[in-house]
Parts: C-alpha cells; sequence; structure tokens
C-alpha cells in the first residue's frame, strides 16, 4: 500500500502562453518553492479553441524563455513539453512531429472543444459535447475517443496521456493495454481529482505506469498533488508503478 508519498516531480503545468494565469517565470519559481525538483510546462496545443498556443512554433518561443531561466534554478529541473490535443479519429495531433523533436515529452490528450482537423471529424466533436444530453451515443462515442486515443499512442511517441476518460468517455482497459505497449504513463489529475480509485486499480492491474500531475493554472496549485496519494493508496498501486515519486 502507498502510504506518505512524497512527489518530486510536476509535469503538466499551464502558463499564460495558453489558459493559465501566471507566466513562464512565476512558474518556474513556484515548483522552485514547492520544493521539486523537476517540473513540466505544457500548455495547450494549438487547436485548443480560444485557450491554446497561438502556433505549434511558440513552444519554439517558449524554450528560449527555459533555457535564459534554467541558471537561475540549479536545483530545479525545468521541462517543455506540450498537451497535444487530439484532432482526428486517426489520432493525428495538432503539433507537429517537427516541433515535438525539439520538446522535452509529450502529452496528449482529448479536449471537448477543438477544431478538429478534416471536416469529416466534426460529427465525432459534436457528438462529445451532445453526450450529456444524448446518451443514446455514448455507447458510439466511447468507441471513437478509444479509436483517436489508441491510434494517438502508436502513432507518436507519447510520454504522458493526461487525464483520459476526463468528459470524453473511453474503453479504459483497451487504452491502457495500449500505454503499456508503448510504455506511455497515464496520468492522475490532482487538479481535477481524476480518475477515482476504481479506474486507477483496473489500469494498475494491466501494468500500466503511472504520473501524478496537478495541471496546475495558477503558481498556488504547481505540486499541489495529495489527490494522487490518497488514490494511489487506495487502488493499491505500488511505487515501482509511479513516475515521480521518491
Amino acid at each position: 500500500m502507498i502510504k506518505e508519498v512524497e512527489f518530486y516531480g510536476d509535469y503538466h503545468l499551464h502558463s499564460s502562453y495558453s489558459d493559465g494565469r501566471c507566466s513562464v517565470e512565476e512558474m518556474v519559481m513556484a515548483a522552485s518553492l514547492a520544493g521539486l525538483e523537476e517540473m513540466g510546462l505544457a500548455d495547450h496545443g494549438p487547436r485548443h479553441i480560444f485557450t491554446g498556443l497561438k502556433a505549434e512554433r511558440t513552444l519554439l518561443e517558449i524554450k528560449k524563455e527555459i533555457e535564459q531561466l534554467r541558471p537561475q534554478y540549479p536545483d530545479l529541473q525545468i521541462n517543455l513539453g506540450v498537451e497535444a490535443n487530439l484532432i482526428s479519429l486517426d489520432g493525428q495531433l495538432d503539433v507537429g512531429k517537427e516541433i515535438i523533436t525539439e520538446l522535452d515529452f509529450l502529452i496528449a490528450g482529448l479536449h471537448p472543444y477543438i477544431l478538429p482537423d478534416r471536416v469529416v471529424d466534426i460529427p465525432w466533436i459534436l457528438r462529445n459535447q451532445a453526450v450529456k444530453i444524448l446518451p443514446m451515443v455514448k455507447n458510439r462515442v466511447r468507441n471513437e475517443n478509444t479509436k483517436a486515443f489508441v491510434e494517438t499512442i502508436y502513432r507518436y511517441d507519447v510520454d504522458i496521456i493526461s487525464h483520459p476518460g476526463l468528459k470524453m468517455p473511453i474503453e479504459i482497459a483497451e487504452v491502457a493495454r495500449a500505454c503499456l505497449k508503448r510504455d506511455t504513463f497515464w496520468e492522475i489529475n490532482t487538479g481535477h481529482k481524476f480518475p477515482g480509485p476504481q479506474e486507477v486499480s483496473t489500469v494498475a492491474r494491466q501494468g500500466v505506469n503511472f504520473v501524478v500531475n496537478s495541471d496546475a493554472h495558477f503558481a498556488e496549485s504547481v505540486g499541489a498533488l495529495d489527490y494522487g496519494s490518497w488514490v494511489l493508496e487506495k487502488a493499491g498501486v505500488p511505487h515501482k508503478q509511479i513516475k515521480n515519486v521518491k
């Protein structure tokens, strides 16, 4: 059983380059003050409606900013990633592989309000938005979301999938099998307090590894990972399956 877990890293942090409320430097400072050894900035990809990066090349601007900050924080490993959006049923992301290679890590996530890549994918996005009022489409939506996630995991070198199943249902076991085969981490998102113990236990039984992230949009939320300790203990997940535990 997991007790008194101490985390050394938080890899899902948003800055004012997307929908975060603090600058890159303020988020870095917050991670340092929280006593973290590692942090990861992962702003939303550009197809996230109203809240994404202006363009995928904005990531290169953030990279330069981080490089200038690193000497000021010798005890903190500052990593740059992106929370890229799935924008098609065949698993395409809204950040190209040329840019991804410039980053330290890649998070892939399903979000309900994105601009799809193709006209043919528009009904998929609309069904996800309508599933709460049209329960008869839930099975179809779950199958489509699962297919998109699995395609992405095999199409890219995805390090983490963000809050899988949150507001967009998936077949947990099938996505977990893909994560296991591709060595992709399953995120426990403390900002959303998601997933719950039952889902975590289901994923853990597949042998998948986890990472606990805050999904912080404010400086004061950086490193706030207590929910992760609780849900991991409740689900009985061993240390060896958690990336960022000391």
